[in-house]
């Protein structure tokens, strides 16, 4: 007996190892993959440089251009020798709208170009390889989950990576380009030069666009409460006026004090609130069908 029980101890230290093993594969495989999806990112950082100032600098250079360029020729006088300034002309663009200062890009020190291109890099490539690293991690995951474990974790990164990349073309097609000019044509003077640190600005805007990411995520975590039976939909729907306030009073606080740019936030939260409510019923009436069938 002794003899047996140590060949079992030896076999469950050969599987652990095994264990091991895979895992320092499915690791190495991935920083393999990161470290490609850097240089490819890098070697396209000046791309994605300006494609992450485009709400800012392009917006307002395609506003801006032709006011100040300063290459239009000085108004000339009329042939009486009258002169025909217009100062006032300035204050407004050529379109009508307000006037937006003038902007121009900076750099802190010689080396921020540099730094930027590597935290450009790091944030791009992990970007591009995560679908490689997240199959990685399925594949050392999945074989010890149960069938109906393996299809949850399938329906939550699926919903994950798609409400993410919602959130992040709201805030950049649709927040960015309103509230940036609101806030140019509000609270700064036409007259005034605005200068933009780049290794400033363009970590301000990942961060923006991380954060959508990650709230956009609102409805996967009610659905993982949901399944563990923590939250259900009655209380939700008990909640909602409750939950409306609180939205509100956060697409408020973190919008520019307008209605436009306010509703511009909230109508997505409100969306994913409703969203999150039928989901849940979704789960529910799911994991019914499984008790009946005698699932686990």
């Amino acid at each position: 007996m002794p003899e047996q029980s140590n060949n079992n101890d030896y076999e469950a230290r050969m599987t652990f190892t095994e264990h091991l093993a895979e895992l320092r594969i499915r690791i190495i495989r991935a920083g393999i993959a990161a470290i490609v999806g850097m240089f490819a990112a890098y070697a396209l950082g000046a791309y994605l440089e300006d494609a992450l100032m485009w709400p800012i600098i392009g917006f307002m250079v395609e506003e801006e251009q032709p006011a100040g360029q300063g290459e239009q020729p000085p108004p000339s006088a009329s042939e009486d020798g009258e002169g025909t300034p217009a100062p006032e002309e300035s204050a407004t663009a050529p379109s009508g709208q307000p006037a937006t200062p003038r902007v121009r890009q900076q750099w802190t020190n010689i080396l921020a170009p540099v730094l930027l291109r590597l935290k450009v890099a790091a944030y791009a490539g992990l970007l591009l390889a995560s679908p490689y690293i997240i199959y990685q991690l399925c594949a050392f995951i999945f074989p010890g989950l149960k069938p109906n474990e393996k299809r949850a974790v399938r329906i939550l990164l699926m919903g994950g990576s798609v409400l993410a990349i919602v959130g992040v073309c709201i805030a950049y097609f649709g927040i960015l380009p309103v509230v940036i000019p609101y806030l140019l044509t509000t609270f700064i003077s036409p007259e005034i030069e605005l200068n933009l640190r780049r290794d400033e600005t363009i970590p301000i805007i990942v961060k923006l666009l991380t954060g959508f990411a990650i709230a956009f995520q609102f409805p996967m975590v009610v659905l993982v409460l949901v399944y563990m039976d923590l939250l259900s939909p009655a209380t939700l729907k008990k909640y909602r006026k409750i939950a409306l306030v609180v939205l509100a009073v956060a697409a408020a606080v973190l919008t520019p004090p307008d209605v436009f740019s306010m509703m511009v936030m909230l109508v997505p939260l409100l969306i994913l609130y409703e969203a999150s409510i039928l989901l849940s019923y979704l789960v529910v009436r799911s994991k019914k069908k499984r008790a009946e069938r005698g699932e686990a």
